[in-house]
């Protein structure tokens, strides 16, 4: 596929990274196969973390991008 461009043509169409989404505590509960009520512990214990950095946070939901780089990391 070709896509046009500012000043030119690409192509390769080029992957984006996903975008982050929210996570509830169901779809924590079924990545971490824990009980529902553990993984809203889960939950407010990531979004203290992000609030002591001064972001802001929805009680109940994580970041996706977040969420994966605690229990998900990738290793080289």
């Amino acid at each position: 596929m070709r896509t046009l461009l500012i000043g030119g043509t690409v192509d390769e169409k080029v992957a984006k990274t996903p975008r982050p989404h929210m996570l509830d505590a169901d779809e924590v509960a079924e990545l971490l196969r824990i009980k529902k009520g553990s993984a809203y512990e889960v939950i407010r214990k990531i979004n203290a973390e992000q609030e002591a950095r001064g972001r802001v946070v929805i009680r109940g939901r994580v970041r996706s991008d977040v969420f994966d780089a605690l229990y998900f990391p990738e290793v080289d």
